[in-house]
């Protein structure tokens, strides 16, 4: 994400609550889109950052899964709103499979690494005998839905060049993919309203970002069962019966251990934990299990649910709760609710001498925005948040040598997206045939090998991830393409379950 604010937009954005842009130092995208949002309340309005938990991208945290966009549209069912195009790297099937491919003519076995499609009935780039929905003999449609526009939005409109960024140069099975991406708004009804016309037009349904606007797609009855649908993991409510869905990432719940290790490892206190997340059922899980796990060491903690409700009185709930933590005796406070909830919490605590870190699951804080917002008012600030992908101090030289050839600069939204491309890549290589029927049955049973990700293996499941990496907040740094401090760095490698 391309957020380029001036020193002042922190405090104009969390202490005067302004959207005034020329003021703040915003880019002109993320103006229009905060007129959009309506006006100058909530944190994220004026800071960019979300007000509901779980902004991933099979993304990034976060970032989401794959995709790419070319404008976001309103929630009306239609045809696509555009979309760019992909190149291919993996190919369609052979007769005997092979490394370069070709176009086979009877059953393939596998997929080539530049070749082309096969035409009969057994191929893994075969249509027949299912729902091919979304597919022709040049491409494939994916529909990815993520907050654009709304008060609390986390993606400006570069989040739509990030997700074109790895397509330009990959295809799969010889065939184009195009990415049919929709703005929900940040609410699960709007969210609803634009993944059910993807069901009908769209080979695979994608929730980018939002806890609450994934678990509503994935639950609707015109997706449910039927229609494919990826997300990073989130919440485990309601979807762990679900057949079609499948999360790429760890969930909130299967983090807990984790971050509790990671913390020993950094050298962060015992004493006394605060466990803070949202009050809604999307985050029950993740509750309950991190505090099992302190529980389980005999660790003290305070349980301390939060409505981080996007409204007028978000700021002074959060205000609240930060004075609660500056005096409640807390050397270790675990995180997980709306980024918006985060910033506002964590500046009220500071002014209030809090010195603890603040520490969580992946995907919702390690995005370049957070650590600027949390940095301005206090660059001393000590956070340390999972993720299921490195930082961008880890970026690859394909990555970077394909930002550079499109002569755009890269941020850590752009760097996850390719990550989470990659492994949407990996998924439809992997699928017995281009049908809904042949690419969930596949990937139930797939060990996918990853790459900017840790491997994702679903083992007969539908919950794939395996580690996670740890991001410290860096305020004396500055991301690429950014002009204001605050950054996430990769302490170690990955950590398993």
């Amino acid at each position: 994400m391309s957020r380029r604010r001036q020193p002042a937009a922190l405090l104009c954005a969390l202490l005067a609550l302004s959207v005034a842009a020329s003021a703040c130092g915003l880019k002109p995208e993320q103006r229009d889109a905060l007129k959009a949002a309506g006006g100058s309340q909530g944190v994220a309005a004026g800071a960019g950052v979300g007000t509901t938990t779980g902004d991933s991208g099979l993304t990034a945290g976060g970032a989401t899964t794959g995709g790419v966009s070319s404008g976001a549209a309103g929630p009306v069912a239609g045809g696509s709103t555009g979309g760019s195009t992909v190149g291919s790297t993996t190919g369609g099937t052979g007769s005997t499979g092979g490394t370069t491919g070709g176009t086979g003519t009877t059953a393939g076995t596998a997929p080539g690494s530049t070749g082309g499609t096969g035409t009969t009935a057994g191929g893994k780039c075969n249509t027949a005998g299912g729902d091919a929905t979304g597919v022709t003999a040049s491409t494939i449609n994916i529909g990815i839905h993520a907050p654009q526009t709304g008060t609390g939005a986390p993606l400006p409109p570069s989040f739509q060049a990030g997700v074109a960024l790895y397509w330009k140069t990959h295809k799969v099975c010889g065939r184009t993919v195009n990415v049919d991406f929709q703005d929900d708004k940040y609410t699960p009804p709007t969210a609803r309203q634009v993944c059910e016309p993807m069901a009908r037009r769209d080979f695979i349904v994608i929730g980018a970002a939002g806890t609450d606007q994934i678990q509503s797609c994935a639950t609707d009855p015109a997706i449910s069962g039927k229609v494919p649908y990826l997300s990073a993991g989130v919440t485990t409510n309601g979807l762990t019966g679900l057949s079609n869905y499948f999360a790429f990432s760890l969930t909130y719940a299967q983090q807990s251990d984790l971050v509790l290790k990671n913390a020993k490892a950094q050298g962060y206190g015992m004493k006394k934990w605060a466990v803070i997340t949202s009050r809604t059922d999307n985050f029950k899980d993740a509750r309950q299990s991190m505090e099992t796990v302190l529980k389980n060491s005999h660790i003290p903690y305070d349980d301390i649910q939060v409505d981080a409700t996007n409204d007028s009185g978000l700021q002074g709930r959060a205000t609240q709760t930060g004075t609660k933590l500056a005096t409640g005796g807390y050397d270790t406070v675990y995180v997980d609710t709306a980024p918006g909830y985060f910033v506002y919490m964590s500046q009220a605590a500071s002014k209030q001498g809090f010195n603890g870190v603040y520490v969580g699951p992946g995907v919702t804080m390690t995005e370049v925005t957070v650590a600027q917002l949390i940095c301005g008012p206090n660059p001393t600030i000590k956070a340390n948040f999972l993720a299921p992908y490195p930082g961008i101090d880890r970026a690859s030289g394909d990555f970077k040598a394909a930002a550079a050839k499109e002569g755009k600069g890269y941020d850590d939204i752009y760097w996850s997206l390719w990550g989470l491309s990659q492994a949407l890549e990996q998924a439809l290589n992997n699928a017995s045939s281009l049908t809904r029927q042949g690419f969930m049955e596949a990937l139930q049973k797939a060990t996918l090998p990853g790459g900017v990700y840790n491997p994702i293996k679903f083992n007969g499941g539908h919950f794939g991830g395996t580690g996670a990496f740890s991001q410290k907040v860096n305020c004396g740094e500055t991301e690429p393409n950014q002009t204001q401090p605050g950054a996430w760095d990769t302490i170690g490698g990955a950590i398993f379950k």
